[in-house]
Parts: structure tokens; C-alpha cells; sequence
């Protein structure tokens, strides 16, 4: 029964991804004491902060701490190793003398922010937020509760606020140890990394893991493939097959989504090397050694500073020397001597300080950067949409988080909804203003909308560096010096959506869900139509009669009275035929309605827009999803802005179309969705290795506009100009031009 362990894991961690979708129920907390009570129901509104309970009236009674997670205490990974630790500390101090309650699979900011809070109010006194994407919600709540004692991670940065505790484990140096042994019993010379999404300790993990492959083998290759998701354990599954397919016999991951990657080791006998959490019990077959985070000595160490009336103000690592990161061997698999032997000299070398993870050959992730060449930076990002919109804002807010992972002392305000309907008093000027007063000397504005708005502000405030995402003021000349303008390359990704559609479609009937119209629009929507109808007359074998359809609903998301409601437009599309919708708004009515009429029993299919992980909506029905990756240009900016080397520049910025599902490396990029089947993806592939050469170029004549008038002539292939500038839709197209 033991090699079938790995599947029942993958099933319960798919229930809890089913029960983790769309709203998220009130924070599930348990008190734990020894054995384990009866659930009950965090109270999600917030009560009046319990200030007077200061941690001296508390002596008498037991220390009381409380846990945020991400995901299941059982996960294997990150989640479990915190809860591990906090059970072997209840077991040390007794349950008389200690409690901890816990609110796990909050991945959802905006839940785990309310049980946070709700924590507090009762009188913890320690509320630990396990997760750096609490960070920001920690940063608000912790002054409310100045007797209440917060820690998180994985970290370093305590925002300077007195009754903050910050940890972080260095997992770079287990990892560089699994890539010792990974490289030792590696025949084939390719190891495959299953990662999450590209920051903080899975970076870190990632990076240190390739090192290691390499200093014990420089001619090694180690293929890395970001799925873009903690949780998404099929598409780890598929990241692992695809890694073995190309010949990787040694294979490693990290995040709770690994479960599936685990199983594909068993399955094709391939040694897996685990972190954070031991996962031989998954697959003893195969699991070779494990990097397990230790919290005991940091929670004891906290423990006992909140005990004599130290809250906060310090942070601390798990390392190898200080037995915070332990190497666990499998004592089942049978593991060469001189392999072992490797590794532990490795480990040694790391405690003692006489190996440099990232020293000699290997380049150090921007982690590593000395602080002492940056400027602490405080950076600002105003969203037009909520940051958890599953689309546009929360790649933005996502790109934001990267840059606070790869510079430490940066700090990062955020105001989203920026937008008539949920703050109609509010204006780009005035959150800028506010910005500004808080020292934020760069500013991200992420929308068209507020383009005019930010020439204004950039004229007020020379000594700030903005941002705008999409549009053309330093391309124009109209931009101050301070002001430049990035947008991703996504009309690429949108006829490879287009592609998908058409490959897809048993009806021929596309419909494609369009915001407000403007240049940005047309382009993204004629490009999906141009890749839709090169692949219907090019790789399907009997060409559909194809139409494509536009309707707009006014603005980026549904603002009822005002647009159209996106809802009643996907339903009406499903309605009358069409079996394929592409998305081009900000949010996930797309998906979410072919999700629905699927379990109806229709054959309709949707692709999202913006959001890496939007698939995770309803991935029966996804073909996939292009998607931004902001992450990569936001840390070269703001890396710039700090050191004083920024230059004003109007940027397009391309894909790297070795790696479109690394949003660690690409700008804009492609993720095929459970939805799609072999036959469609073999012909995708063809498309895109077409694109990434140049032998197709969707943009080549004969092309005419909506109203016939010739644009681009035969032999010829449009500009850049052609292109950002596309004054109407395209001959073929359904739908409005202005």
C-alpha cells in the first residue's frame, strides 16, 4: 500500500485546493492541548483590540500562540513544518503550560488577514503569520495590537516595528547538499526542479539546489520549470512528466503543490530529494534525503523573549550550523558511500562557513545582493482592481511581492481599487500624495486609466521616479523625465490563446469577452483573432467556418449600471453557440461560467487573462492561460531606482520563449490548461516553436482593416507602430471598432 500513499496525499490536497476556491469560509481554528479539540469558527469581524491584556497578566496562565498557514497542516512542506515545530514545543512546555490554535489553507491575503486580526483581539500572545505574502497585512495590523507579540516568515524584515519578530530559513544551503547528491547519482546528466513560484525560500531552495548539481558536476544540466503555483498539483504532476521526458533521472521540488511531482518519481523510479518537511513517508522507494526546516529553537527563543517583555524587533534564520536546517537521510534507500560522503562534506563545509553556496562559479540570486550597494527603497503600486482579482491587479500585486523578495530592506505601499465604483473619492493625485508623505520614491500606476493622471503627478513630484504600465508618454515624448512607461508583449501570448481556441472549437464560434476599447485593446483582440485563424487554415486538419466575435463591456471589470455585466455577455455567447471564450477583462467570469455550464454537461471551453494561476478556477474547462509576469522588469526598476541608475525608457517587453511558464524569467507568457487535449497541444507546440523562430509571424499581409480598408500588404509585416497603434478591428472580426 505504500507506493499508493503519494495518490491518496494528491487527493486530499485536491479536496482542500476545491475547498480553498472562489470565497474562502471563515478562518477554521482549533485550540490545541494535547489532543486535538473540536474545531470552531474563527470570528472573522473585527473586535476591539484586547490592549489591556498585556503579556505580565498573562503569566499565570498558559502561552497562548496562534498560526496562520497557507495550506494544510499536512501537507509535507511549509505549513506542516511550522505546525511540527509548534507541537514539539507543546510537548516540551506541557499542555498546561502551552496552547496554540491554528487557521490553515489561508492562502486567500484577505482571510488570513482577518483571522490575524481576529487572533489578536483575543488575546494570543503570540500570532505567528506563516507566509511572506502576510506581510503587508501584518505590517497594518501588528500597531493596533501593541501588547500582542507577531512574528512571521520567511523573512528578515520586522518593518521596524517594535512587536515584530521576523525568521527565515536559508534553505540554499539543504538545497545546494540535495544537488551534491542529485549530481552523484545522476547517469543521464540532467536533473528536473519542480518549483512553485519564483521567490523567497523555493527560490532560494531552487538556486542553491543548482549550485550544488554544479559544483559537483560542472557539465551538469539542471532544467527549472516554475509552475507558477503552491498549489497546483496537477500541473506539477506535469511539470515532473515533462522533466522526465527530457531525460532528468534525479528530480526535487518545493511548495505543497509537489505531492504530484513525488508521484511521478515513484512512478518512473526516479530519486527524489525533498524540503521543508521530510516526504519520505510519500515514497521510500525513492526519496533519496531531505532538507527539514526545524522551528523549535527560533519558537523557543521568541517564546521565551515575549515571556520577559520582548515582542519584537529581531529576526532569525535556520541554518545548517545552527540545527535549524536538518539533513534527513532516507535509511531505506541505499545511497553509495561516496555520494553520502560528498554531501556530508558539502553540509560540513556550509556549517563551518569554508563553502560559499553562491561562491566561485555559481552567480547569486538577487537575494544575496550586498545591502550595503542599494538603497533601502520604498516603492508604491496603485491597482485599478482589487490585488486577489485572479487577473490583471494580482499580477501586478504579485510583481510587487517579487521585487520585496529579492531586496529585503525594500517596503512596498499598496492601494488597490483605484476606480469610480469602489472608491469614486478617491484620485491617482491623492494616493500619490500620500505615497510620497510615506517616502515612497517610486510609484507604479498599472493601468491606461490613470496615464493622463500620471503626467500630472510625475510633473509635481521631479524627485519621485512613476511607472506606467501600458502607456506611451516616453514613447511620445510627452513624459517627464521622471516618468516611464513598461507593458508586456502580450499580444504574442493572445495568438497563441487564439491558437488554442481555434485548435479547440467543435463549433467554430469564438467569442472573445473585450473591456473598454482603446489601441491596447484592438491589438491584444486582433492578435487573438490572427493566431485563431492562421491555426484553423494551418494546423487543423479539416478547417472550421470560423467566426470571432467582440463584445465589450466598457471598462476592465463589471461596474453594475455603468457596463455591461460580463456574466449575462459570456452566458449570452454560450447561448447562441459559441464554444470557446477568451477573456480580455480583468476578472474570471469567463471561466467562471464555462466552469458552470460544463457541469451542466455543455462542451464549452474558456481562456482566462492576465493571472498565471487563473486555471486553478475550473480547470476542466481551461485551455490556458497567457499570462504577465511583472516580476522580472518591477525588480530591475526598482533594483535601478535604488542605485541611482535609472533612465527613462518606454518598454515592450518580449517573451522568452525558451521559458514561457517561468515567470521568474519571461515578461509575458503561455501556461497550456488541463482542459487541452495531446492532439491540440502537439499543434500548439508547433505554433509557438513557429512564433519563437520567426517562420510565423501572424502579423504578415495581406491584412485589412474592419472596413476593408487595406493595412498591411502583402509581403510586408507590420511595425511595432502598426501594431500598438491598430486604429480598428480586422476584416473577419465581429464587433465594434470605436
Amino acid at each position: 500500500m505504500k507506493r499508493y500513499l503519494w495518490l491518496i496525499l494528491v487527493l486530499i490536497l485536491a479536496m482542500t485546493v476545491v475547498a480553498c476556491g472562489g470565497t474562502q469560509p471563515a478562518a477554521e481554528v482549533e485550540e490545541t492541548t494535547g489532543e486535538e479539540a473540536a474545531p470552531t469558527e474563527a470570528v472573522v469581524e473585527e473586535e476591539a483590540p484586547v490592549e489591556e491584556e498585556a503579556p505580565a497578566e498573562e503569566a499565570a496562565g498558559p502561552f497562548r500562540v496562534a498560526v496562520v498557514m497557507p495550506s494544510a497542516i499536512n501537507d509535507l512542506a511549509f505549513s506542516q513544518s511550522i505546525f511540527d515545530a509548534l507541537t514539539a514545543v507543546q510537548t516540551e512546555m506541557g499542555a498546561e503550560n502551552f496552547e496554540f490554535a491554528y487557521s490553515e489553507n489561508m492562502f486567500v491575503v484577505d482571510d488570513a488577514a482577518a483571522a490575524i486580526r481576529d487572533y489578536a483581539s483575543q488575546g494570543y500572545n503570540l500570532v505567528i503569520a506563516h507566509g511572506s505574502q502576510y506581510g503587508s497585512s501584518l505590517q497594518e495590523i501588528a500597531p493596533d495590537f501593541p501588547e500582542t507579540s507577531f512574528a512571521w516568515g520567511t523573512t528578515v524584515d520586522t518593518f521596524g516595528i517594535a512587536n515584530i519578530y521576523a525568521y527565515e530559513a536559508r534553505s540554499e544551503e539543504g538545497g545546494y547538499v540535495n544537488g551534491v547528491l542529485a549530481a552523484g547519482l545522476s547517469e543521464s546528466g540532467i536533473l528536473g526542479v519542480v518549483g512553485p513560484i519564483e521567490t523567497g525560500d523555493a527560490k532560494l531552495y531552487v538556486d542553491g539546489f543548482v549550485a550544488g548539481a554544479k559544483a559537483a558536476n560542472p557539465d551538469i544540466t539542471v532544467n527549472v520549470n516554475y509552475i507558477g503555483s503552491f498549489s497546483d498539483v496537477a500541473l506539477a504532476t506535469e511539470a515532473a512528466n515533462t522533466q522526465v521526458g527530457a531525460g532528468a533521472d534525479a528530480l526535487t521540488g518545493t511548495a505543497q503543490m509537489v505531492v504530484g511531482a513525488i508521484g511521478v518519481a515513484e512512478s518512473n523510479d526516479v530519486p527524489w530529494f525533498g524540503t521543508q518537511s521530510s516526504q519520505t513517508s510519500l515514497a521510500p522507494s525513492v526519496v533519496v534525503a531531505n532538507q527539514v526546516y526545524n522551528w523549535t529553537g527560533v519558537l523557543n527563543t521568541i517564546i521565551e523573549q515575549v515571556k520577559a517583555g520582548t515582542l519584537g524587533g529581531e529576526s532569525f534564520a535556520l541554518t545548517l550550523e545552527n540545527g535549524g536546517l536538518v539533513m534527513d537521510y532516507n535509511s531505506e534507500y541505499a545511497l553509495p558511500d561516496d555520494v553520502r560522503a560528498a554531501a556530508d562534506e558539502a553540509a560540513a563545509g556550509i556549517a563551518a562557513g569554508t563553502i560559499a553556496v553562491f561562491g566561485g562559479a555559481a552567480e547569486a540570486p538577487a537575494e544575496e545582493q550586498p545591502a550595503a550597494e542599494v538603497t533601502p527603497l520604498t516603492f508604491g503600486m496603485i491597482l485599478v482592481g482589487p490585488r486577489n482579482d485572479h487577473g490583471w491587479s494580482q499580477a501586478h500585486a504579485d510583481g510587487g511581492d517579487f521585487v520585496l523578495a529579492n531586496m529585503p530592506d525594500a517596503t512596498m505601499i499598496i492601494f488597490e481599487s483605484l476606480n469610480p465604483a469602489d472608491k469614486p473619492e478617491a484620485t491617482v493625485e491623492g494616493v500619490v500624495d500620500d505615497m510620497v508623505a510615506e517616502g515612497a520614491t517610486l510609484i507604479f500606476t498599472t493601468s491606461d486609466e490613470f496615464e493622463e493622471d500620471t503626467l500630472s503627478v510625475a510633473a509635481k513630484y521631479p524627485d519621485v521616479t512613476f511607472i506606467n504600465i501600458s502607456g506611451d508618454d516616453a514613447k511620445t515624448g510627452e513624459a517627464t523625465p521622471n516618468l516611464g512607461n513598461i507593458m508586456g508583449r502580450m499580444e504574442d501570448m493572445k495568438a497563441v490563446a487564439g491558437c488554442a481556441a481555434a485548435l479547440s472549437s467543435e463549433t467554430g464560434s469564438i467569442g472573445y469577452l473585450g473591456p473598454l476599447i482603446n489601441f491596447e485593446t484592438r491589438r491584444l483582440t486582433a492578435a487573438a483573432f490572427l493566431g485563431a485563424k492562421y491555426c484553423n487554415e494551418n494546423l487543423r486538419a479539416e478547417p472550421l467556418d470560423l467566426t470571432f466575435a467582440v463584445n465589450w463591456i466598457g471598462f476592465w471589470f463589471n461596474i453594475p449600471g455603468v457596463t455591461l455585466d460580463p456574466t449575462e455577455v459570456v452566458t449570452s455567447f454560450f447561448d447562441t453557440g459559441t464554444d470557446v471564450v477568451l477573456s480580455g477583462i480583468d476578472t474570471t467570469e469567463a471561466i467562471d461560467i464555462a466552469g458552470q455550464r460544463a457541469g451542466q454537461g455543455d462542451a464549452v471551453w474558456a481562456i482566462p487573462y492576465d493571472y498565471l494561476a487563473a486555471c486553478d478556477i475550473a480547470p476542466e474547462v481551461c485551455l490556458g492561460v497567457p499570462f504577465f509576469s511583472w516580476g522580472p522588469a518591477y525588480l530591475a526598476t526598482a533594483q535601478a531606482v535604488a542605485g541611482g541608475t535609472w533612465e527613462q525608457s518606454w518598454d515592450w517587453l518580449p517573451a522568452d520563449w525558451d521559458n514561457l511558464t517561468d515567470p521568474s524569467l519571461t515578461n509575458v507568457g503561455w501556461v497550456s490548461g488541463p482542459a487541452i487535449t495531446e492532439e491540440v497541444q502537439a499543434s500548439l507546440d508547433t505554433f509557438i516553436a513557429g512564433m519563437a523562430s520567426g517562420e510565423i509571424n501572424v502579423w504578415s499581409g495581406p491584412i485589412n482593416l474592419q472596413d476593408g480598408t487595406p493595412y498591411i500588404a502583402e509581403g510586408s509585416v507590420a511595425s511595432d507602430d502598426e501594431i500598438w497603434y491598430l486604429p480598428q478591428l480586422l476584416e473577419g472580426m465581429e464587433g465594434s471598432s470605436e
